[in-house]
């Protein structure tokens, strides 16, 4: 069930820190949230490509989109009126067990709608128009994306029903994965959502998909974290065999309070642990989750959890991505109990095993997807590495709180450059596009002068897929896309260090290590710098030197003595240089 105010939903995703930030400088939420075009707010509306099994199909929909939003009929009565439709075709609409259902639904039917031609060549018809018409803003607030026909197949192919074993999805939205099963019984599926349409599809779905039985399908309208507000819903005193879903992500929970094993207070991290908590003995559960929860630090929770309250079967990588979100995803396939030694992983239709011990290694309990030879270059990495970064000055970029007036093209008289994480190059800055009167007081966000005026600064990228440090001694500001460095390593001068974070060993080792699209304070942290004498130190700060004015052509001799201070072999050397292809 969709959210009815939305200025609260907005109020409840943005941080502490940035509500400070824009009562400091008297912004209305909303209309902050709308100069940065934030997902929340748009009115656009997305057709979910991976959810199609024919994409031909697209124009159908397209055309019926185009007339319900000619008419302006209301989303309830356009869905209620096509199960109807459906349901008619089916031969179904006039049984009594079909009408009791549809009198749970005393909304308005729209006449136009009741032959109206559908393709019949999709596994959920329904689904596909009820995701086209909500809008972007409603899909991110409520985590709408529905899963994937081959997602939900791949999840739920192995599952066995021959003796009566029980199945629940308690995100189920329309339905996706209670549809991919096979060989079971109505009488032995749940489902659960606190999106009433969703419900209503997802039984709408069952019935079309069971349509030889009569049953009235088990699927509830509610929030499954909420389960004190439902007390005489009987599914919470149910065991399960299986529980699959694809649950709410990114969302900031404030469900359970008194759910001690999750810290991050991150919506899908309840769901599995009380999901958990309903599988019977032995039981299994196979969630969906972004792929960051396998290295980021703020999933060390749920992390720690799978680690140590179950069995950890398997990790599948899916390359599919869902319309209108980036984020990548896996699912877990974890069971209840006693935990293996060795974790199976399905990754571009490949399969290995990897030891369990290679799990928690790290101070954040990270996932590490290594092969064995990845797991030697990294032991021996470590081995070498006498420092790291952690007493280094770190520093954010200015947040001006409001860009488009605060940023000029052209420089003005009292105004100066100021890069963006555009500019920042590997050991160098392209030429400032930007312009900004710097008057500390009227910015949102700004770190303590003397970083931005530092004789010395490295700056890097902080949206990105690789380590990208650049040099500055020209005292110069920076917008909140770059970060600031001021590095302190014992026997390195500021170039070596930036030669060391630029350098193939070291994209390799932070892809290993944290595999994201951030580059975090907190990971760069962790990566060991070695002792290397004054003169390697001469050696490569002459080298960076020649980068600085252009001239490149010793990059090779730099990376063989990074690889050479970690007495790295040449199979070892070669497969890091494959690996970051």
């Amino acid at each position: 069930m969709f959210c009815c105010c939305l200025e609260e939903n907005i109020l409840h995703i943005i941080s502490n820190a940035t509500k400070r930030n824009w009562s400091k400088l008297q912004t209305k939420n909303n209309k902050k949230l709308t100069t940065r075009a934030n997902k929340c707010l748009s009115q656009k509306n997305i057709i979910p490509l991976e959810y199609f099994c024919n994409t031909n199909n697209i124009v159908y929909i397209q055309n019926l989109l185009d007339i319900v939003h000619s008419k302006k009929w209301n989303i309830t009565s356009v869905l209620l009126s096509l199960s109807i439709n459906l349901l008619k075709k089916a031969n179904l609409y006039h049984k009594e067990y079909v009408q009791k259902i549809l009198k749970q639904y005393p909304y308005d039917v729209i006449t136009e709608l009741l032959n109206y031609t559908l393709p019949n060549d999709e596994i959920d018809i329904l689904g596909i128009i009820y995701q086209c018409l909500l809008t972007e803003g409603q899909k991110n607030i409520t985590g709408s994306y529905y899963t994937p026909h081959s997602v939900a197949e791949n999840m739920t192919q192995k599952l066995d029903f021959s003796k009566g074993q029980i199945f629940f999805d308690p995100c189920c939205g329309s339905g996706a994965f209670l549809l991919s099963l096979n060989n079971v019984q109505p009488q032995q599926l749940y489902g659960m959502d606190k999106d009433n349409i969703a419900v209503m599809i997802a039984k709408i779905n069952l019935l079309l998909k069971f349509y030889n039985c009569e049953f009235e399908p088990q699927i509830y309208c509610g929030d499954y974290l909420k389960k004190c507000a439902l007390p005489n819903n009987t599914i919470f005193d149910i065991k399960f065999d299986y529980i699959v879903t694809n649950p709410p992500w990114g969302a900031v929970s404030q469900y359970f309070s008194t759910m001690t094993e999750i810290t991050s207070k991150e919506t899908f991290s309840y769901f599995f642990v009380q999901s958990f908590q309903q599988l019977k003995q032995y039981g299994k559960i196979r969630f969906l989750f972004p792929e960051a929860i396998l290295n980021v630090k703020k999933h060390k929770d749920i992390r720690t959890f799978l680690l140590e309250k179950g069995r950890f079967n398997a990790i599948t990588f899916y390359k599919e991505l869902f319309t209108g979100v980036t984020t990548k995803y896996i699912d877990i396939d974890f069971q209840k109990a006693e935990q293996n030694k060795n974790i199976l992983v399905y990754e571009r239709k490949k399969q290995k095993q990897i030891p369990l011990s290679y799990f928690g290694t790290t101070a954040n309990k990270a996932f590490l997807i290594l092969d064995n030879i990845d797991t030697e270059i990294i032991k021996q990495i470590k081995r070498y590495g006498k420092y790291n970064l952690s007493n280094s000055i770190w520093a954010l970029g200015i947040v001006t709180g409001d860009n488009k007036n605060k940023l000029k093209e052209e420089y003005l008289k009292g105004s100066e450059a100021i890069y963006t994480g555009k500019e920042i190059c590997h050991y160098v800055l392209k030429p400032a596009k930007k312009y900004i009167v710097y008057d500390r007081t009227k910015l949102q966000q700004v770190a303590p002068e003397k970083y931005y005026r530092a004789d010395e600064k490295l700056v890097y990228k902080f949206i990105s897929k690789k380590l990208v440090f650049a040099y500055d001694n020209t005292k110069s500001l920076f917008l909140n896309s770059a970060n600031i460095l001021i590095p302190s390593i014992n026997t390195m001068s500021i170039k070596t260090v930036m030669a060391y974070l630029n350098s193939e060993l070291f994209q390799y080792l932070y892809s290993k290590l944290f595999g994201q699209v951030k580059i975090l304070k907190g990971n760069l942290t962790f990566l060991p710098f070695p002792q290397i004498t004054q003169k390697q130190n001469n050696d490569i700060v002459e080298i960076v030197n020649e980068f600085l004015k252009g001239n490149y052509k010793k990059n090779n001799l730099l990376q063989n003595m990074i690889f050479e201070s970690y007495h790295l072999n040449i199979k070892q050397i070669q497969h890091i240089k494959n690996e970051i292809l």
